[in-house]
């Protein structure tokens, strides 16, 4: 009879605390706090045209961090691009923070999971060898109990440690490449607006 070891129930609660994360970041990256491309694609339009104001009113209107940093590039009056450049720096550290927020979890069920699972390998092999001393004799049906409970702890921690490193790579690269998303609309941004003379 195939009997668990004391690993499996760590694992599944790991898997679990993997699953809900995932969930929670991409109802975040999508849902809570999706990238606002139609808006920035508006702006731009209205900076093209040098209608600063009509540009400022539509960020002041639509939702999230993107929004509002826009809103408040626009609303002060630069001097150069740099300084625009410089200001956004807060916005982007406030993004950086809200994108990358718990993904450390991924690493390290990507980590720890196989080590819980060679631990329940190891436990497995202690059975199997306690069983094969208790009979007093040799045999596969001896000790196959202990070797399943071994091979079952392996794969289960092989298959966490795999499906949390594609989740951390995932939401790593996406936070990513959004923030050079939007480090790529400032510095259109800052070529597109008109500064004062002098």
């Amino acid at each position: 009879m195939l009997q668990l070891s004391i690993a499996m129930p760590v694992l599944l609660v790991l898997s679990m605390l993997v699953l809900g994360q995932a969930l929670e970041r991409a109802y975040y990256f999508w849902v809570a706090e999706p990238l606002p491309e139609g808006l920035w694609e508006q702006v731009r339009d209205f900076l093209a045209c040098q209608d600063k104001f009509k540009a400022h009113s539509l960020c002041r209107n639509a939702r999230g961090v993107m929004s509002e940093a826009l809103a408040a590039l626009l609303e002060d009056e630069h001097q150069d691009p740099e300084s625009l450049v410089e200001n956004f720096q807060l916005y982007r550290q406030r993004m950086q923070m809200s994108l990358t927020r718990r993904i450390g979890l991924f690493g390290t069920a990507s980590f720890i999971s196989p080590l819980i699972g060679l631990l329940g390998t190891v436990l497995g092999i202690i059975r199997a060898f306690h069983d094969l001393a208790v009979a007093g004799a040799g045999g596969p049906a001896v000790v196959a109990a202990g070797i399943s409970e071994a091979l079952v702890t392996t794969a289960a921690g092989i298959g966490v440690a795999v499906v949390s490193t594609v989740l951390y790579n995932f939401f790593t690269l996406t936070a990513r490449h959004r923030l050079n998303t939007v480090d790529l609309w400032v510095l259109e941004m800052a070529r597109l607006i008109k500064y004062p003379k002098g």
